[in-house]
C-alpha cells in the first residue's frame, strides 16, 4: 500500500480509499468484510457521505460505517473518514434533483453535524464540500470550513467538482486569512478523457485541470478514477447493452486506444488492464489518490493490484498517448 500525507493530518492517508455508497443494510456483513480486508491490506481511508447508499431507502453508507467502527476493535485515530456535504437532495425513491443546490453555509453546517451524529464520531478527518455553487461567495464558504476546523469537528477540509478558476480564488482567500485552507479537491480524475460527464456538476479531470495540483501541492482525490469499468474491457464497443451515460461519456476513438494500451502493457506485467488504468493516475508526478468501490474481496484485492504497480514515466506518457514508445 502506498501513502501520501495530506495537511491538518497527523498520520499519511493510504491512496487507495475504500469508498461505501454502493452499500445496504440488508448486505452489511459483506460490506464490512471488505473493509475488514481493505485494512489487513494496509488501507486506513473511509469515504462516505449523508446521501450515500442504499438499504431500507437511502443514504445509509453512513451507519454502515458507523457500526463497523463500533465492532472492528480498530482504535478512531488509525481509521480515517471522508465526508460530505451539499450533496443534491435524493428522495427516498432514489431520483436525484441536482437542479437544487444544497452548497450555502448554513447547509454545511446542517450536513455535518447530522454526520457525526449518524457515523456516531466527534470529528471527521476530512470534510468536503461535493458540488460548488457559484453564486455562493467563495469566502462564504471557506470561511464556514475553517470555523468547523478551529472547532474541532473537521481535521482538514476540501472541495468536490469544482472548476480550477474556483479553485485559484478559494486558495488565494485562505492564503489571504491565515487559514489551513484547502487540502485537496476531489474530482473525477482518470486515464479517460471524458466530454460529456454522466452526472450534472460533475467535474472530469483531464491531465491539464490534474497538473495544476502540483504548482499549488494541492493533492488529488479522485472518484471514478477506473473509468466507471471501461478499462476493464466489460462494455461491448458496439454499445449493445450499455447504458447511454456510459456511452457518453467514455466510448471515444481515444479511449479505445487508450484501453489498448492497458491491456498491451498489462500482458507484459502479468496485471489486468483495469489495474494499469489505476496505476496510471497513482503514479503521477504529485499526489494523486483514488477512492474506490468494490464490490466483493474479490474485485477489492484486484484494485490492490493497480494501487502497488510502479510505472516509468515513460509507460505513464505511453498509457496517456502523449508517446508512441514506452
Amino acid at each position: 500500500m502506498k501513502y501520501m500525507r495530506i495537511k491538518g493530518l497527523e498520520k499519511p492517508i493510504s491512496k487507495i480509499i475504500m469508498g461505501s455508497a454502493w452499500m445496504t443494510l440488508e448486505d452489511e456483513k459483506r460490506g464490512h468484510a471488505i473493509f475488514d480486508a481493505y485494512f489487513e491490506a494496509g488501507g486506513n481511508v473511509l469515504d462516505t457521505g449523508r446521501f450515500y447508499g442504499r438499504g431500507s431507502g437511502i443514504a445509509k453508507s453512513e451507519n454502515i460505517v458507523g457500526n463497523w467502527l463500533k465492532s472492528a476493535g480498530i482504535p478512531r485515530e488509525d481509521v480515517h473518514i471522508i465526508d460530505k456535504a451539499g450533496h443534491p437532495f435524493i428522495t427516498r425513491d432514489g431520483v436525484t434533483h441536482w437542479e437544487r443546490s444544497r452548497i450555502w453555509p448554513e447547509t454545511i453546517t446542517d450536513d455535518l453535524m447530522y454526520s457525526l451524529d449518524n457515523v456516531g464520531v466527534d470529528y471527521f478527518d476530512i470534510y468536503e464540500l461535493h458540488r460548488d455553487n457559484p453564486k455562493v461567495p467563495v469566502s462564504d464558504l471557506m470561511d464556514r470550513l475553517e470555523y468547523h476546523c478551529l472547532m474541532g469537528q473537521i481535521k482538514a477540509y476540501g472541495v468536490s467538482n469544482w472548476r480550477l478558476d474556483r479553485l485559484q480564488e478559494a486558495i488565494d482567500y485562505c492564503n489571504h486569512m491565515g487559514y489551513q485552507g484547502l487540502s485537496c479537491n476531489n474530482p473525477s480524475y482518470s486515464l479517460a478523457t471524458v466530454k460529456v460527464p454522466r452526472f450534472p456538476g460533475g467535474v472530469y479531470a483531464d491531465d491539464a485541470y490534474a497538473r495544476k495540483h502540483k504548482e499549488w501541492e494541492l493533492p488529488i482525490i479522485s472518484w471514478g478514477a477506473q473509468g466507471a469499468g471501461f478499462f476493464a474491457g466489460i462494455y461491448d464497443p458496439s454499445g449493445a447493452g450499455v447504458n447511454g451515460g456510459i456511452i457518453q461519456a467514455y466510448f471515444s476513438e481515444e479511449n479505445f486506444r487508450k484501453l489498448d494500451r492497458c491491456r498491451e502493457l498489462g500482458a507484459k506485467k502479468g496485471v489486468d488492464s483495469i489495474n494499469l488504468a489505476l496505476a496510471y493516475i497513482l503514479n503521477q508526478d504529485f499526489d494523486v489518490a483514488a477512492v474506490i468501490g468494490p464490490q466483493s474481496v474479490e474485485e477489492l484485492r484486484s484494485s490492490l493490484v493497480g494501487g502497488d504497480l510502479e510505472l516509468t514515466p515513460a509507460e505513464v506518457a505511453y498509457l496517456g498517448l502523449y508517446s508512441d514508445v514506452c
